[in-house]
Order: C-alpha cells, then structure tokens, then sequence
C-alpha cells in the first residue's frame, strides 16, 4: 500500500479529533503507521501553523489535569509530560508557571483532600506524587499540630 502526504495528513486529524497529541506522540504514530518522514514533516508544520497542534497549550491543559485532577506535584507532572513527549525545558517551564500561579491556600486545600487517601505518613505520600518537601512541610506541621491537639484533649 502506497501512503501519501493527503493519506498522512487523513490521519493525523483523525487521532487529533480523538484528543489531543503532543508533537512528539503524534510524530511517534504516524511513523509507526508507515508514512514518510517527508510526509510527517509536513503534516506536523501545517498542523502547528493551523493551529491544531500546540504543544505549550496542550501542555498547560495536561499540567493543570495533573495538578487539580489527579493531585500529582510538580516533579510527578514534569515526568509525566516528558514521557508523553514533551521537551524536558518546556515541560519544566509550563510545571513552574503553573505552580507560580497556585496559592498557599489552593495547594492546601488539594493537600486536604489528597491526605484522605493517605495511609498513614501524610508527608510522605505528598512526597510520592511528585510535591517538593518545602510545599509539603508547612501542610505537615499542621497536620502534626492538629493531630497533637487532638491527641492533648
């Protein structure tokens, strides 16, 4: 079977109308599916000139899933966009300005809401999904404290 530009450009809009790709994914895909180099060059250049393929905004979109959605941290969010093909840099870059644009009180409120799942060391679970010790530990003590207290009554 001969493959073509049209056939790989077919394609390439049939996994995108499925979800969102990376670059990367999407590239990886229609290798696997036999087309030309040539041919997915040009496919990713018309699509990303479209519009239809944008890593940085596909990127913010999966790291705020990450974050509010599946309560991962910054470290757990930056993995998982580099292993859906996402440069380390860039990946890094939309994780840190996520995380810069997050208030004490949101990352404590999910930290409440993730620490229910928690059995037992609620510090170490954080850690587990990818939060640095120095967003965890002000959370902690007051877990600790709070625990203390109740302990003291």
């Amino acid at each position: 079977m001969n493959l073509g530009p049209d056939d790989a450009w077919r394609k390439a809009q049939d996994l995108l109308a499925r979800r969102a790709h990376f670059s990367a994914e999407l590239r990886q895909k229609l290798k696997t599916r036999g087309f030309s180099p040539a041919d997915i060059d040009s496919v990713i250049d018309r699509l990303t000139e479209f519009g239809y393929l944008d890593d940085v905004r596909n990127g913010r979109q999966l790291a705020e899933h990450y974050l509010w959605r599946q309560g991962y941290g910054r470290m757990m969010i930056v993995q998982r966009l580099r292993k859906k093909g996402l440069a380390s840099d860039l990946a890094r870059q939309i994780t840190d300005e996520l995380f810069a644009g997050v208030s004490a009180a949101e990352l404590e409120e999910l930290f409440a809401r993730l620490s229910r799942k928690a059995r037992g060391n609620v510090y170490l679970y954080l850690y587990r999904r990818g939060f640095l010790p120095e967003e965890i530990e002000p959370f902690a003590a007051r877990c600790r404290e709070d625990h203390h207290e109740h302990d003291s009554r």
